[in-house]
């Protein structure tokens, strides 16, 4: 179904998503309009929403946006599926429902009614996933719904009227960007004032319209439930996993709002994982490491690369050397999914970009290492990187591909082993480390193992006592292992000292 709206000399259509309820089944009807609106199937991902609103600009996809949103005031004519606008009776329907102004309180202010926590959980889940902010707007200039931008201090860029829909059953149906308008069906108290689960039946609708107003589309899936899906679930609570993943490739995950809205893709700009012990590691996320696309209500810990031109980089501080073990997993899961009137197939959420990372020194410039050992869709996995000083370190993700991963990095820090007398820093001790030895007594610290200045007979003793030794705990070729009196043969009475060696441990 397609509405016409005429604005000044413009003919906008209204992307009018419809969650339809049929006797039993909560169903959302998808009456689609114009360019068509790219959710987690990318087939056309040229268009990039809202770059301009009533908090200023962004310069594409993969960039935080912030984004005002106001309840019109009741009589505000509002739109309907099909026939005539309607005067907006939301907040009288809201306070029907849900309990009304409290007693003293002013009443054109809103955030005071017993409904309006509800709308801010709604905007709040989609906020703490993603790169968009939400900001309420308490004003609202009264314009017909749809038919006008956000501007501060007049009206929101998302606005939420309500009337009665003259389609049986619809609850709500919303507009696409750059417009984001929503209109609640106020025939439906019974269904919205369902207080389970904290109103999940009426947040699940809100929260879902809002995802058309963020540009997703309806997908239907044989394997999971989504919320994006034409049939409303109250069976979960929220997006789920793919729509992390669509809210991310247009918005960027939340670290793209920090610095304010320069996000973390340059080392000043790093995300902080804190200190790093020796035995401890850091996880970044985690929460997209799930056996299905449910997410429960609490998770919060998602992170990707939106795009091929985005990097994230990460800081960690060591207090002492070690050797530093990173891990980078792709994310997604596997499951069926098609665009409203398809039929699923399978979908590889796990394997849309070869990710890569670099692992940088201390000025955040030097490249110690770059891993990219995974390929498509497997992990990349870097092991025991020496750090020899202790202070702070970066790392930074990318990718090859131009669309979104969800990924998990796994940073840890073991203790740096190593034998004092592997001289030539091979992991292991041997013939080669007494031939260093020999030439160094008495003349250079090269056969320093105790560390003291010089190389002498006890710099042997330790040699050794370490021989057929190696870090990895292997044993190493046998040969006859030299007496002590030998060394001194060799010239154990020198005194001569060279420079001093200094070895990364």
């Amino acid at each position: 179904m397609q509405v016409g709206w005429a604005f000044g000399t413009e003919q906008t259509m209204m992307a009018s998503y419809c969650w339809q309820r049929c006797v039993v089944v909560v169903c959302v009807l998808a009456c689609t309009w114009g360019s068509i609106a790219h959710g987690f199937i990318l087939g056309n991902p040229d268009f990039d929403p809202w770059l301009g609103t009533a908090s200023g600009t962004r310069s594409g996809n993969g960039r935080p946006v912030t984004l005002t949103w106001s309840i019109v005031a009741d009589g505000t004519s509002t739109p309907d599926l099909s026939g005539p606008n309607a005067p907006s009776n939301l907040i009288n329907f809201l306070d029907t429902t849900f309990g009304g102004n409290p007693i003293g309180n002013n009443p054109n202010d809103l955030t005071a009614r017993p409904w309006f926590e509800l709308f801010e959980l709604s905007f709040d889940r989609w906020e703490e996933l993603s790169g968009v902010s939400y900001v309420y707007e308490p004003n609202d200039s009264g314009q017909t719904l749809g038919a006008a931008a956000g501007s501060l201090g007049v009206r929101g860029d998302v606005r939420i009227g309500g009337r009665s829909i003259n389609d049986d059953g619809t609850l709500a149906f919303n507009y696409f960007p750059n417009n984001g308008d929503m209109v609640i069906n106020t025939d439906e108290g019974a269904f919205f004032g369902n207080s389970n689960n904290n109103f999940r039946a009426f947040r699940n609708t809100v929260m879902h319209e809002l995802g058309h107003g963020l540009n997703l589309e309806h997908v239907v899936s044989s394997t999971d439930n989504l919320l994006l899906e034409p049939s409303i679930n109250v069976g979960f609570d929220g997006p789920q996993l793919d729509e992390v993943r669509a809210v991310h490739f247009f918005y960027g995950d939340v670290n793209e709002k920090s610095n304010n809205g320069q996000g973390n893709d340059v080392y000043t700009n790093a995300t902080d994982l804190g200190t790093l012990n020796v035995g401890s590691r850091v996880r970044v996320g985690t929460d997209a490491d799930v056996p299905t696309q449910r997410l429960e209500a609490s998770a919060t810990d998602f992170v990707s690369i939106s795009n091929v031109n985005d990097t994230d980089f990460y800081s960690f501080t060591i207090p002492e050397p070690g050797l530093l073990d990173v891990t980078l997993t792709p994310h997604g899961g596997t499951f069926t999914q098609s665009g409203q009137g398809g039929f699923p197939t399978s979908f590889d959420a796990d394997a849309r970009v070869d990710l890569f990372f670099s692992v940088f020194d201390q000025n955040g410039t030097t490249e110690l290492v770059f891993t990219d050992t995974g390929g498509l869709g497997s992990s990349d996995i870097l092991v025991d990187l020496e750090l020899p000083a202790a202070g702070e370190y970066f790392i930074s993700v990318g990718g090859v591909d131009d669309t979104i991963q969800l990924y998990e990095l796994n940073v840890s820090l073991s203790a740096e082993t190593f034998l004092e007398a592997d001289f030539n820093e091979d992991s292991a001790v041997d013939v080669q480390d007494l031939s260093i030895l020999r030439a160094a007594i008495g003349i250079t610290d090269f056969g320093d193992a105790d560390e003291d200045g010089d190389t002498d007979g006890a710099d042997f003793l330790i040699w050794q006592r370490q021989f057929n030794q190696q870090v990895s705990g292997s044993v190493a070729n046998s040969v006859g292992v030299p007496e002590p009196s030998s060394v001194v043969l060799i010239g154990l009475s020198l005194t001569g000292f060279g420079f001093r060696r200094h070895r990364h441990r």
